[in-house]
């Protein structure tokens, strides 16, 4: 057996604070200092992070005086930073106005028409995410115009002169690192609009348990039927299974998804559409099919009104070959 040692300090010496470790297969000592009581713990975790983003059709414009563009909607958030001019955009029952420098927050499935009276500049990003909390608290702001020289406004402008200069300049990135560059811009976007909003006492609502329960019912089933393609089940005939009306049901699903369960519906479609498109062994009706449209026109025709673009165009827009 290894004796016991102990540790004598040599004449004159001051020793150091701290504790002895003694090894019960060795005779080395080992000096440790003492921890200050306001250390840091030895292991501290961050918050997991298993946030999905999409950005899609982020572009800068140059328009003429009296340009227009129709009305129409689409499954994603969109900002518009409007650099110079002024824009009038219609809603349902309501018309915003937009001066150079302002911000413009749209909601999903928001319809909308805009028009310019002015030559005008816009730099405008659509995007969606499945963070359900900063879903909640941005349809909660709802679509509103932020002004130029608001706090909101001025605490998204470095993420957003970050994101435009990319897109102006161009670089001698790879198209890897662009795109990783692109979306850390958006991510420091996302994390100034929710300070941002939070600053506004815009905040989240708290969502009840029903609530949360019932909307996650009906969101599995929903997922399961678009990765399944097939015939779809009637949300309606789904939500009074859960016992509640289709109006009472939607509405515990919107407080949860910031949208309406046929809208999420369409937008686990359309993000599907985007994934199958990308394999280019399968042809448009093929994809149409495993979707769970009868044919390739009519899935085309539903593809082109949710992002403006035949899925041909956006096949080869992003890169895939056709089948």
């Amino acid at each position: 057996m290894v004796p016991i040692l102990q540790a004598l300090p040599a004449p004159g010496h001051v020793p150091m604070p701290g504790r002895l470790a003694l090894s019960r297969d060795t005779a080395t000592i080992a000096m440790h200092p003492a921890r200050p009581e306001n250390a840091l713990p030895d292991y501290a975790k961050q918050p997991d992070v298993r946030t999905t983003v999409s950005m899609t059709d982020a572009h800068t414009r140059r328009v003429g005086a009296r340009w227009q563009y129709p009305r129409h909607d689409h499954p994603y958030f969109e900002l518009c930073l409007l650099l110079s001019g002024e824009q009038q955009v219609r809603l349902t029952g309501r018309t915003l106005a937009q001066q150079a420098g302002d911000l413009l927050l749209i909601t999903p499935f928001e319809a909308h028409a805009s028009s310019t009276p002015v030559a005008s500049q816009l730099y405008c990003v659509h995007f969606d995410l499945d963070d359900l909390e900063l879903r909640r608290l941005l349809c909660r702001a709802g679509t509103r115009v932020f002004a130029a020289d608001s706090a909101l406004t001025q605490r998204l402008r470095p993420a957003l002169q970050r994101m435009l200069a990319l897109a102006e300049a161009g670089t001698g990135l790879s198209a890897l690192a662009y795109r990783l560059e692109l979306g850390a811009a958006l991510m420091a976007l996302f994390a100034a609009l929710t300070q941002g909003l939070e600053h506004e006492e815009i905040a989240a609502a708290p969502v009840p348990q029903l609530a949360l329960q019932t909307a996650g019912r009906l969101a599995e089933l929903i997922e399961r039927e678009v990765q399944g393609g097939g015939a779809e089940t009637s949300l309606e005939a789904a939500i009074r299974r859960l016992g509640y009306t289709p109006d009472h049901g939607n509405a515990l699903f919107r407080q949860v998804y910031g949208m309406s369960a046929r809208q999420y519906r369409s937008t686990l479609k359309l993000r599907r559409a985007k994934l199958l498109l990308m394999d280019a062994q399968l042809s448009i009706a093929a994809v149409g099919e495993r979707l769970g449209y009868a044919s390739g026109a009519h899935f085309s025709r539903q593809f082109k009104r949710w992002c403006g673009v035949a899925p041909l165009d956006y096949r080869r827009d992003s890169g895939a070959a056709p089948a």
